[in-house]
Order: C-alpha cells, then sequence, then structure tokens
C-alpha cells in the first residue's frame, strides 16, 4: 500500500474557494458587449436620422409618408406634407403600419401544410412545387385564380398581365369597396366613377352615414378639409344616422333618423328645392322634380320620423347657403338599395347646384380594377363547380372578410391547391397549402396610384429583417410564371418590370434627362402628381326609389360600422390599435353592442351586461355599452373582431358580427348589403369583458371641454368671451368667470352640487393668473431663457381621431398592458382623447373632444410634492421628469388634477416578464432618442424633449437661432387638422403665441391656479339657421 498524498490544508481552502469562485461567476449574468459597425455604412451617422419617402398601404387613400429610420431601423411613420393627398397628417391606422413590419407573428419563411402540420421548406422546394402546379393546372386547361387587395399602379398591371399568362383570372379584393357608388353615378351622370369631395368650401355640409372622418374614401384629406370648413364661424354640418358616429359627434346637429330613412329625407330635401325654386336654374329640373314627387316633407315624416318642418328647414338651409355638399355611402348604410340612397344624394346636390363645385369629376378615385361582390361569387360558384384548380391569393383575407352566407370558405376548401403570399398567417392563409411570405410595404419596392393624377412611390426604408426570409410578391409572381414556362413576356425581376412601368410617366411630366434622374427623384419626392382636368357631366336619370327593407323579425335594426383603427379588420393584430379606446364607447380589445338606454332598462340590462342578438343567420353574445346617441329601434356592432387566427393580439379577441348577416345585397350593384337584418334582443348570461378608458363622459363641476357660441365669438360678446365672462350652459359662472378683485367671491353652488374635492378655501387669491395671455413672460428663471415652449389646442378643429395617441405612443416607447390593466385603471398612454357629451339624443349632439396631456404647469403640484425630485421645472418651462431618480411613491400622480402621469406598474421591457409589452422583432421599433421605463417609475408627457434637443442643436449648428415650425411634437405633426400647435411663448411671432392670445382661449381647470403651459382654444358652437 503507498503512502497517503499529503495536500495541505491551506492549499486545499485555496482550492475550494477557487472553484466556488468560478462557479459562482459561472451563474452569473454573462457580459454585455457593445458590438459597433465593423465598416460603417458611408450614408449611416450613428444618432443621425435617415428620412424615406413612401406610401401608406394601410387603406385604399394611399397618403404620403416620411419614414423615419435610425441605425437601419424604421422607428416612426409621419405625413409627408408635399403629397397631395394628406398634405402631411397621418391617422392612427397610418402610425400602426409600423407594428405590421416588427409585427413577432409574420411568416418567416416559405411553409408547407403536411397532414395538417406546417412544416418549413426552402424558397428554391417551395416555388417549384408551386410552378409544377401552376404548370398543371394551365396545361390541363383547369382554372388559376388570383386574388389580390385593392393594390394600384404597377402590381395591378402585373396581377393582370400574369393572370392572363396562366389562363386564368384576376381578382382584386376590398372589403369595402364602392361599387355602389360606381353604379350610381354612372346612372345618374353617366360616369362610372367615385367623385373628389370638396370639405373645404361648402357653407353646409350634410352627410347621410357617410363616416368621411373615420374610414371612408380618404378620412385624413376629408380631415383636413374639414378643419378649414370649420374655421369659418358662419358654417354648419349636419349628421343624419341612426346611430351617433364620431363623425357626427363633429356634427352641429344631429338628425336622428329612422334606419333606412336617409334616402327619403335626402328626396325629401330635394323636393323642397325644386317646388320652391332654391336651387340654380337646370335644364333638367321637371325630370328632377317628376322623380321626387311622391316625397313631400309630410311623407317623408311618416317613413323618418323627421318632422315636415325640419325637413323644409333642412333644404332651404341647403340651397340657399351655397356651395354645399351632401355626402352618403359609408359602411352603415350598404343595403339592398345602396345604389338608390346614392342617386338620391346626386339627385339633391344637383338640384342644389354643387355637381361641378364641391363635387367634381376630376382626380376620381382609381378604383375601376376593384372587383364587384357579384364577380366574387362568381370565382365562388367556379370554385363550387371544380373549375379552379390552383388559387394564389396575396395581400387579401377573404376568409375573414366575406360574410358566412356567401360560402367562401367552403368553396375555398373544394380548391386542389391553394397558395399564400401573404406576411402573416390570417384566416386566408391557414386554410392554404403553400405560404410563400412577402415582405412588408416599409421594406418593399411599390407604387400606388390611389387617384387620377396621384402616382405615388414606395420604397423599402429598411433593409428586410434578418429572421423573415420572405420575397416581394411582384418577384414571386414573375418566378412562378418562369418556371411554369410562361414568363417570356414578363423581365427578370419585380423592380424591372415597374420600372418599365414608369417610363411612360417621365414623358408625360416633360421630365428632362435620364431616366434613372427622373425615377431618383420621384423616390426622394414620395411620387409625381399632376392636375386632372375635370370631367362635365349633365343629369342622365333617376333610378326607382324604395326605402330598404330588412330581415327578420327581431326587435331591432342592425348597424354595423367600422372603426377609425381596426377599419375591416386588418389592424387587430397591432397592439397600439387594439389598445386605442374607440372614440365613440373609449372601449379597447374587444366588441361591443351599443344599445339605448331605454332599450337596457326594458331588457334589465345594465353596462357591461351580456346581450344576446339573434338573426335568423346566427346568434352572439356581447357586452352593453348604454349610449344615448343610437335610436332606441337600432343597435350598433363594431366590425373588425372576432379573428380566429392572424396573430396574438387578434386572435380570440371579440365576435366578428359579420356572422349574423342573411343573404343580402343591393339590388342595382349586388354589393353586399351590411344593413339588412333585424335581431331579437335578450339578456345574456354573466358580464363579458368591457373595458373603458374613460367611463364617464359627463362633466360635473368643470367645464373641460369648453365652447363659445357664434354671436360671443362675432358679435358684441366677443370682448367678454375674451377674457372668460360669457356664461356657459348652464346659466352659472366658472371660477374661471368670475370678476375680477381683491379676493373673489365664491360662486353660488347649484342645489345639489357638491364642492369639489380639491377646494380648500371658497377664495382665489388676486393674484391669480386667469388666462394664458397673463403669462409673465419674464417669471422665475424664464427671463434668461432662450425658449418657453408652450402648446395651443383647438378644440374646434380637434376631432376625435385619436392619430395624436398613436404617435405618441410610437415616438415614447410607450407599453401597452391589454385589456386587464386597462380594466384596473392602468394604462400608461401619456395623450388620452377625452370625449364629454353635454347633450346626446335623438335630435341633439353637443361632443366635444379634449386631449388631455401634461400640461406642464408653471406651478405644478405634481414639483412640491416629490421627495426625490424626480420631477421638476426647467428653465425652458416644460415639467421635466427624471427616471432614474424616481422612488415610485407616486405622490405626483395623487396631487396631478390632470390625471396624465403613468405608473409602471411592471417591467414592461424585460423580456423575461409575461408583462413584456415588446417581443421580438417589436423592440426594434423603439425609439433610441427616448429611455424605455422601467417598473415602480412614473413617466408622463415630456412635450417631446428629445425632439427640443435636436432641433436646438441643428440650430446650433447651422449658426442661426430656432424658428418657429422648426419644432413639433409627434402629436403635433401626426394632427391631419393640425389642431395642436407648438412654439416659443417668447417668440411674439410665433404660431402659439398668436393662439395663445387668441379670444378664444382658455386653461383647463384654470381657476386652480397651476398656469398650464397648454392653451385650448373653445370649439365654436353653432346654431340652427
Amino acid at each position: 500500500m503507498s503512502d497517503p498524498v499529503v495536500f495541505p490544508r491551506r492549499d486545499f481552502l485555496k482550492l475550494v474557494g477557487l472553484g466556488v469562485a468560478a462557479t459562482a461567476s459561472g451563474c452569473g449574468k454573462p457580459a454585455q458587449k457593445l458590438i459597433p459597425y465593423l465598416v460603417a455604412p458611408l450614408d449611416v451617422l450613428p444618432g443621425v436620422p435617415q428620412y424615406f419617402a413612401s406610401t401608406c398601404r394601410e387603406c385604399p387613400a394611399g397618403c404620403g409618408v416620411i419614414v423615419k429610420v435610425r441605425e437601419g431601423r424604421a422607428i416612426k411613420l409621419e405625413g409627408n406634407p408635399e403629397h397631395p393627398v394628406n398634405r402631411g397628417g397621418l391617422c392612427a391606422r397610418g402610425q400602426a403600419s409600423l407594428q405590421g413590419l416588427y409585427d413577432p407573428d409574420r411568416l418567416r419563411t416559405p411553409m408547407l401544410k403536411r397532414n395538417g402540420l406546417w412544416t418549413k421548406i426552402g424558397w428554391d422546394e417551395a416555388l417549384q412545387l408551386a410552378a409544377d402546379k401552376l404548370a398543371e393546372a394551365a396545361r390541363t386547361r383547369h382554372g388559376v385564380a388570383l386574388v389580390t387587395d385593392d393594390a394600384t399602379g404597377s402590381f395591378q398591371r402585373l396581377a393582370a398581365q400574369w393572370a392572363a399568362a396562366m389562363g386564368g383570372t384576376h381578382l382584386a379584393y376590398e372589403p369595402f369597396a364602392h361599387e355602389s357608388l360606381r353604379e350610381a353615378n354612372r346612372r345618374t351622370f353617366g360616369v362610372a366613377a367615385v367623385p373628389r369631395l370638396d370639405f373645404a368650401r361648402p357653407d353646409v355640409v350634410v352627410s347621410f352615414g357617410a363616416d368621411f372622418l373615420e374610414t371612408w374614401l380618404s378620412p385624413v384629406e376629408h380631415a383636413r378639409q374639414f378643419a378649414a370648413q370649420r374655421a369659418r364661424p358662419h358654417t354648419r354640418f349636419i349628421a343624419v344616422e341612426p346611430r351617433l358616429s364620431l363623425t357626427g359627434a363633429n356634427a352641429d346637429e344631429w338628425i336622428a333618423v329612422r334606419p333606412g330613412g336617409e334616402m327619403a329625407l335626402a328626396l325629401g330635401m330635394a323636393h323642397v328645392i325644386l317646388t320652391e325654386n332654391l336651387g340654380p336654374p337646370i335644364r333638367e329640373g321637371g325630370a328632377l322634380l317628376d322623380a321626387v314627387t311622391a316625397w313631400t316633407p309630410e311623407a317623408v315624416q311618416q317613413q323618418t320620423d323627421v318632422p315636415a318642418d325640419t325637413v323644409t328647414r333642412l333644404a332651404r338651409e341647403f340651397a340657399r347657403r351655397r356651395p354645399s355638399l351632401a355626402v352618403t355611402g359609408g359602411v352603415a348604410t350598404r343595403s339592398e338599395q345602396s345604389v338608390a340612397l346614392i342617386a338620391a344624394v346626386n339627385l339633391l346636390n344637383y338640384a342644389a347646384g354643387n355637381v361641378g363645385e364641391t363635387v367634381r369629376f376630376d382626380r376620381t378615385l382609381n378604383d375601376q380594377h376593384v372587383a364587384s361582390f357579384t364577380d366574387l361569387q362568381r370565382l365562388i360558384a367556379s370554385m363550387n363547380q371544380g373549375r379552379v384548380d390552383v388559387m394564389v391569393v396575396s395581400g387579401a383575407n377573404p376568409s375573414y372578410a366575406v360574410p358566412a352566407w356567401a360560402g367562401f370558405n367552403e368553396a375555398f376548401d373544394r380548391v386542389s391547391f391553394r397558395i399564400s403570399l401573404g406576411g402573416v398567417l390570417d384566416e386566408t392563409a391557414e386554410r392554404c397549402d403553400l405560404l410563400l411570405p412577402a415582405p412588408h410595404a416599409l421594406e418593399s419596392l411599390g407604387d400606388a396610384e390611389p387617384v387620377r393624377g396621384v402616382y405615388g412611390t414606395i420604397q423599402p426604408a429598411m433593409q428586410p429583417l434578418p429572421m423573415f426570409q420572405t420575397r416581394p410578391a411582384g418577384d414571386t409572381l414573375i418566378a412562378l410564371a418562369k418556371r411554369a414556362g410562361v414568363g417570356a413576356v414578363f423581365p427578370a425581376t419585380w423592380e424591372a418590370f415597374m420600372r418599365a412601368q414608369w417610363r411612360p410617366l417621365q414623358q408625360r411630366f416633360g421630365a428632362g434627362g435620364d431616366f434613372e434622374s427622373f425615377w431618383v427623384g420621384a423616390l426622394q419626392k414620395g411620387g409625381v402628381w399632376e392636375e386632372v382636368e375635370a370631367t362635365a357631366v349633365r343629369w342622365v336619370s333617376a333610378p326607382a326609389f324604395a326605402a330598404p327593407e330588412l330581415r327578420g323579425p327581431g326587435d331591432a335594426a342592425l348597424v354595423l360600422f367600422a372603426t377609425p383603427a381596426l377599419y375591416d379588420g386588418r389592424g387587430a393584430n397591432k397592439p397600439w390599435l387594439q389598445e386605442l379606446p374607440d372614440p365613440t364607447t373609449k372601449a379597447v380589445w374587444g366588441s361591443w353592442v351599443e344599445i339605448h338606454p331605454e332599450t337596457a332598462v326594458r331588457l334589465g340590462v345594465k353596462q357591461g351586461d351580456a346581450v344576446r342578438l339573434e338573426s335568423e343567420a346566427g346568434s352572439l353574445e356581447l357586452p352593453a355599452y348604454l349610449y344615448a346617441g343610437v335610436r332606441k329601434d337600432t343597435v350598433a356592432v363594431p366590425l373588425g373582431q372576432g379573428h380566429t387566427a392572424y396573430g396574438r393580439y387578434a386572435q380570440g379577441m371579440g365576435v366578428n358580427p359579420l356572422a349574423l348577416l342573411v343573404p343580402a345585397q343591393d339590388a342595382a350593384s349586388g354589393a353586399v348589403a351590411l344593413f339588412s337584418v333585424r335581431v331579437r334582443l335578450s339578456k345574456g348570461q354573466g358580464k363579458p369583458m368591457l373595458a373603458l378608458n374613460q367611463p364617464d363622459k359627463r362633466e360635473s363641476f368643470h367645464e373641460v371641454g369648453q365652447v363659445i357660441p357664434v354671436a360671443a365669438l362675432l358679435g358684441a360678446g366677443a370682448a367678454e368671451a375674451a377674457h372668460g365672462a360669457a356664461a356657459d350652459s348652464t346659466g352659472l359662472e366658472s371660477p374661471m368667470q368670475s370678476r375680477p378683485g381683491r379676493h373673489t367671491e365664491p360662486r353660488q353652488l347649484a342645489p345639489g352640487e357638491k364642492t369639489p374635492a380639491h377646494a380648500v378655501s371658497a377664495f382665489v387669491p388676486e393674484e391669480t393668473v386667469r388666462s394664458p395671455r397673463q403669462i409673465p413672460a419674464t417669471q422665475g428663471g424664464y427671463g434668461a431663457a432662450q425658449h418657453r415652449w408652450a402648446m395651443a389646442i383647438d378644440l374646434n378643429s380637434c376631432t376625435g381621431c385619436s392619430a395624436c395617441v398613436v404617435a405618441c405612443n410610437a415616438e415614447n416607447n410607450v407599453p401597452t398592458v391589454g385589456p386587464v390593466m386597462i380594466q384596473r385603471g392602468r394604462e400608461m398612454s401619456w395623450l388620452r382623447i377625452e370625449r364629454y357629451e353635454h347633450a346626446v339624443g335623438e335630435g341633439q349632439s353637443d361632443v366635444r373632444f379634449v386631449p388631455m396631456l401634461c400640461q406642464h404647469c408653471d406651478n405644478a403640484p405634481c414639483e412640491t410634492v416629490c421627495p426625490v425630485y424626480a420631477t421638476y421645472h426647467n428653465p425652458e418651462g416644460l415639467n421635466a421628469q427624471v427616471y432614474n431618480r424616481c422612488v415610485g411613491t407616486r405622490y405626483c400622480s395623487n396631487n396631478c388634477p390632470y390625471k396624465v402621469r403613468a405608473f409602471n406598474w411592471f417591467d414592461y421591457a424585460a423580456p423575461e416578464k409575461p408583462t413584456f409589452a415588446f417581443p421580438e422583432p417589436l423592440n426594434w421599433q423603439l425609439n433610441p432618442d427616448v429611455t424605455v421605463r422601467s417598473k415602480g417609475v412614473m413617466e408622463k408627457c415630456t412635450m417631446c424633449i428629445q425632439r427640443v434637443l435636436a432641433v436646438k442643436g441643428d440650430a446650433r449648428d447651422a449658426g442661426r437661432p430656432v424658428r418657429d415650425g422648426d419644432f413639433q411634437t409627434a402629436c403635433s405633426q401626426s394632427c391631419p387638422t393640425q389642431a395642436i400647435v407648438v412654439g416659443d411663448l417668447l417668440d411674439p411671432d410665433s404660431k402659439v403665441t398668436r393662439l395663445s392670445n387668441d379670444s378664444r382661449h382658455y386653461w383647463v381647470l384654470g381657476e386652480l391656479n397651476t398656469r398650464p403651459g397648454v392653451t385650448y382654444l373653445k370649439k365654436i358652437q353653432r346654431e340652427s339657421a
């Protein structure tokens, strides 16, 4: 036996200690390393953004956008100020397009369905498999069908040529197509086109269910024009609809017409104009009068519940205050008599002399290629008969958007081989056999021709994301054609095809030089555009007018409407849009049914209770939202939810109300009738989720959203109104309106009114600053400061569209928290649109939208209570927040009377936490100039301080002062109506200074002496003519 090894005790302890230390270091968090560019691109400077012009593809309007790119990542979209469609504005859906680019549920590679399961395959194998199927179908003369979205321009021409080369058919599908508008204009004017509508010129606008501020035609363009119209005090807007929509909430008068009665009212107004000779002389006057002879005001009253004298009053106002404008054709009005309704409004416009003035056939909608619903039905019949062997779907989702009664899904399942070229696994792609994913529009090349004379470009603002192996749909179609043996007519690539389509435009626009210069210039500008000569039209004939008949024996008419956020459902997998409060209900993350309070009492239903809707086609249960803005014989349900696929944010959220529809189409155009059924109402089981951002829309003691009558603005009361002396709607004076003195006498409370919780005294000291124009420019540290940033918000221009909310979220890395946290009041948005209903009922409409954000008060209550000085006032007038100093006491939020601070209850930026709000690659959208806040930190609006610093740095580098207009917050830049203005109060010529001294100015809760840096301008209240 050998001698034992002698191992000193000290060495043994050293070895054990070393092992423990090594083990501990191995279990620790690995070191994070910064990996710089090895070879930096010549056109990329770290920290300096690049901007690329493109075109938005979130709806058919085709707005121009500017994409902001940082270090190769697109991080923000803005409207292109040079684009003739939107002129710099951008809606909420356009802002949220960024989340489509970074959608964590995007398809990452080609997929093949084997035995009902998806398996990954390579591109070469996928293309060859698809080409073999197409070649076989073409050889055996079995049908090949290509279904695309409503894409215009070069891709539409490629799709048509590709389908012809394959011996098949091409169908461009758009759920909210305008075939009824085209058909009505063809019958009445002889032009099958959608005209250009001018909302800026009319003195009177009457909307017969056209949601032109929400989803109809071109909402951003309409909103900009509408704001210009509303800036003139004597203009009027009248909404005729059974449900008060967002568009209707901006009206001066709401005519709560019986469901389906819009056509009768339009004809009644035309009858008065023609019989009283109120319009201009027209040679077709006799024929028009014959068409409306039966539609007397008394007869209209019987069909619409609108008094005969109201019909007469509206007609006289419409005809005498020229130019005027009447519009119709929104989603909620699409019935079996849609063409008749549009023809009636056309007749009204023609009788009043508006055609050629506010209704012009010059820059008409470029949608002639979009298929009608009748075309889709023919395709469904072909599929059922086995005449379609291979179908390719690109960008469309008919499995979700087509009503179940049409039988699309059953017919689609009969097709032998189905191919999807979309970028997501939606309901249609889920039924396919092969997925060939396409990149997002922001990483693609393309173009768009939304209206005549406008040729927009789409260019890749960044390289395709590395985790996605995608190919443009144009390149995929060309590759399939070549592999199938029919590609000789196509160039090698999609880019070459598109360039060939643009070469004639160089000659058309008279651009000299080589084509490359013209091409690069078009890409840099975002496109090229020209004025289009209007087509002169005359009245041709009137169709037979008949009111729509609803199917079923139910209690109430069912109105389906599209929301500004989700549109037809294509925005449902974007969390910004899911968490964007509906402008009417302030509901998020789900579906609901709007029901009149008296109807709810009859059913024994309270807010949030389940209501069962039954039609001849099926039944649904939804939470009830009690709303006086819907008639007692009507219920309304939003479209866009109820997805069974599409992604984690959309799937299983809400219901799809298309399931309630019965077979019904417009008699003249064949368009699907969304307004066609009555439903039986009953109380359901339980209390479904109804997450509301603003449950109470009434104003109590304080009038947050203030108005000023036209008479007070223009007449003898203007001086008093400028000093806040006009009486409010209650006839009582608010503290802001009390007379000055050494001490202000207390306002007498109304019977039953309680003293506000914040009031510590009934007296206000004499030195209280009462209005923005009294702000001392040299107070405190402002005398030495170079700037004093402030904001002005015009409530007369704000439509409540909420584009600013999504823009703020995108700019400032605001997380979404989901419906449960919203129900607990833990939303994180820095900016919200408050809706106050002062008078909403049948025949009444006084709704006020107030954008509410941090007011950046001079006497900020939050600053005095923070124990660690995390919130403070900087020398330039902004209420700043130091995140790494905040310890989360929430004292500041408790002491803020505006309730505009958000607390991070969870770590939304931690990937390992279930509350992570930015799953890969959604975190690529984060703005590197803004800190991502952590758990336990309070946050709020900073007035985009990062933009302030950038503008000041640019001005310093250029050796000049900051000019008015250099600085824009995210909300002001995106606002379609330019209702939000920011600037420097120390500049006497700045726009914000002029607006802060406007006669309509006021402060929200100004009696608290907080001295806000945000000034509001009162909404102009107009009276009936």
